[in-house]
């Protein structure tokens, strides 16, 4: 934490806020006598060694020192903190707030906010892209709105440089996952500013509806629902949106980028386009209002009934006749039989209202409202009524009567393996279910390798099922196992290794800040893997398998871990011990932990001879911590005389 202290010439005065790469503070730089205050970008000492991380960071000083625009967080000075080898990058100080907290108070931005921003983010993007540079990661936490309403683009860190070589790897998918566009979601090498314009097209419609379009359950759910899936129009959550601006943002957020707009500019002249057809409605209405109002003379007195019997008379030429007296109307013969003709019609009103079905809207919410377990059964009845129908409901239902249906033959799979009664009743094809069972037999061995390679045999043997048949029942339970195993492929391939660094990255911060562990609930299953990965990072081998295994365990039957609970198979597995090697023993544990405290008591030693060496310090702090909190419940008075020696070591360091 350096809020109150000097860095160079910077006194840091707050936190702003922190991220992946590193801290942001205020600060006052100093300067030939003059002081002026800037967002100071400190990059994590976690990141400090890692050759890759400082890259980005010093290229996205070198990108912010390119853009010069009144709606791009201006470029001040960056360098490194020669005491503390920390790289830094000083950036005008923007006296406002970020976005999403506008949205958070707000719940939704009003369309007039949406399209002044809107063009102000267009004007910057423009400019931003004509410089060759693809910011990669548009979010409302990253765009800056002034005290004087002004809109401000920021954090390009992890932007892209099309003229020069990518500092990430081919096929990469950086950026927030509910933002990035299809093609980012593929890992495409060929971004283009159009996947901005997606993004953009993201931002203006959570921003007008309050809700993202599309939501999901893991990163890898997310990149699926960004190439495959088609949203909601905006104007169905918000009434309020000028159907020029539902337009655009539909425009902006289709699958192929050739299929969005040209550029930012052109986005920002639609912007301008929404605000005139608005304002030339209002004006077009008002005049047709206006039109429909009886001009009459201000000192014009009303006609009695008199004065209209005698024009009439004048319009005509004829005498005025007497009145006949009539019978009063409600004793009319007509009135009685319109009476009952009106009561009959309610009546038949009534018992349509009881039995007709249910309309899109009313059947549309019923789906949505269900649960996961609900939904199947309502979703294919309006397949079957409303599925060849043009609207942008209809591929959003498809979607969730794949989720239940796949969700469904997953339980019974699950059963089928459980039970070791593997009779395949359902009808699936022979060779996909028999490659699906190796499948689960292989993911519960944590074998992930040879469970991606039956998933694809289950995948190519099961025939893919038409549209039409989705309201088959039979055929969708047997098309269904194509859906499981590309489920399951995803989450093999992508999801674990996006899990596995998720959850070093929770670490590496704790240790990159100096701070104690996190404490989880005793059943929270982040908890397990955590303990896990601090296990073989000491080198506790058994200790790792242990945690992994309870890990299995505890997330084997709960759907939405299935990612952990692959994981904690993998990893289980590649602790497992070999065949012939010895059991390991106590005595082999604190011998471990005898030997690491060792070598940090020498580190130790190191650094009390050079004051200024903080992070060594940091480290062996980090070192100790790690002792503690794995060993500190052990039963063990030998474990424990090992873990007193990691406190006392702990708080002989200075910070």
């Amino acid at each position: 934490m350096l809020v109150g202290t000097r860095f160079g010439p910077f006194e840091i005065e707050k936190e702003l806020g922190s991220g992946a790469m590193g801290t942001v503070y205020r600060a006052i730089f100093h300067r030939d006598g003059k002081t002026e205050p800037v967002a100071l970008k400190v990059v994590s000492l976690a990141l400090i060694g890692n050759e890759g991380a400082i890259a980005r960071f010093e290229r996205e000083a070198d990108i912010l020192q390119q853009l010069r625009h009144p709606h791009i967080v201006r470029y001040r000075g960056s360098g490194t903190h020669k005491p503390s080898r920390t790289k830094f990058i000083a950036m005008e100080f923007v006296d406002g707030e970020p976005l999403d907290a506008i949205l958070t108070r707000r719940v939704r931005i009003s369309w007039e906010d949406v399209v002044h921003w809107g063009k102000q983010l267009c004007s910057a993007l423009q400019h931003a892209h004509e410089k060759g540079i693809i910011h990669r990661d548009l979010k409302p936490s990253n765009l800056m709105i002034t005290t004087d309403n002004q809109l401000k683009l920021a954090d390009f860190g992890i932007a892209k440089d099309t003229d020069v070589t990518a500092l990430t790897g081919a096929n990469s998918t950086i950026g927030t996952a509910a933002y990035m566009s299809p093609e980012q979601c593929k890992g495409a090498r060929d971004l283009s500013a159009k996947s901005d314009l997606y993004s953009l097209g993201i931002v203006f419609y959570e921003l007008l509806t309050g809700r993202k379009p599309f939501f999901a359950e893991s990163t890898v759910d997310m990149f699926l629902k960004h190439v495959n899936e088609v949203p909601v129009r905006p104007r169905k959550f918000n009434a309020e949106i000028p159907i020029w601006l539902d337009n655009l943002v539909m425009f902006l957020i289709e699958k192929d980028k050739d299929n969005r707009p040209l550029d930012a500019a052109t986005v920002g002249k639609m912007l301008v386009d929404v605000e005139e057809k608005v304002k030339t409605q209002a004006s077009v209405g008002a005049e047709i209002a206006n039109a429909r109002k009886i001009d009459r003379p201000v000192t014009e007195e009303p006609l009695d009934e008199t004065d209209r019997e005698i024009a009439r008379t004048l319009r005509s030429g004829k005498k005025s006749k007497k009145k006949k007296k009539t019978e009063e109307w409600y004793r009319k013969p007509w009135v009685g039989m319109g009476a009952a003709a009106i009561l009959l019609m309610g009546m038949l009103t009534g018992v349509y209202l009881a039995v007709k079905p249910e309309g899109m809207d009313s059947l549309y919410a019923t789906v949505k409202a269900a649960s996961p377990d609900d939904r199947l059964e309502p979703a294919a009845e309006f397949l079957r009524r409303f599925g060849d129908q043009d609207d942008p409901r209809v591929q959003e239902i498809r979607t969730e009567f794949q989720a239940a249906r796949r969700l469904k033959t997953e339980k019974v799979l699950a059963t089928r393996f459980d039970s070791k009664l593997r009779g395949n009743s359902e009808g699936f094809e022979p060779d996909a279910y028999s490659a699906a069972m190796l499948a689960l037999e292989a993911e519960k061995a944590g074998e992930l390798t040879r469970a991606a390679d039956q998933w694809e045999i289950a995948k190519l043997k099961q025939p893919e099922i038409e549209r039409s048949q989705y309201t088959d029942v039979e055929q969708a339970m047997r098309g269904s196992l194509r859906w499981v195993a590309e489920k399951h492929l995803n989450e093999i391939r992508q999801g674990v290794p996006n899990q596995f660094r998720e959850l070093h990255g929770i670490i590496d911060d704790q240790r990159g800040y100096d701070r104690e562990p996190k404490t989880y609930d005793a059943t929270d299953p982040a908890g397990f893997a955590d303990r896990a990965l601090r296990f073989e990072d000491i080198g506790d081998r058994p200790g790792a398998r242990s945690a992994w295994v309870q890990l299995a365990t505890l997330t084997e039957k709960d759907p939405d871990q299935r990612v952990l609970y692959l994981l904690a198979t993998q990893q289980a597995l590649r602790h497992a011990p070999q065949p012939g090697s010895p059991e390991s023993t106590l005595a082999d544990r604190e011998q471990l932990l005898i030997k690491k405290l060792a070598a940090l008591g020498q580190q130790a030693q190191v650094a009390q001879a050079n004051p200024n060496d903080r992070l060594t310090r940091r480290d062996i702090r980090n070192g100790c911590r790690d002792i503690i909190y794995l060993y500190k419940s052990d039963s063990s008075s030998a474990i424990q005389a090992q873990v007193k020696r990691a406190e006392q070591l702990k708080e002989s360091l200075p910070k």
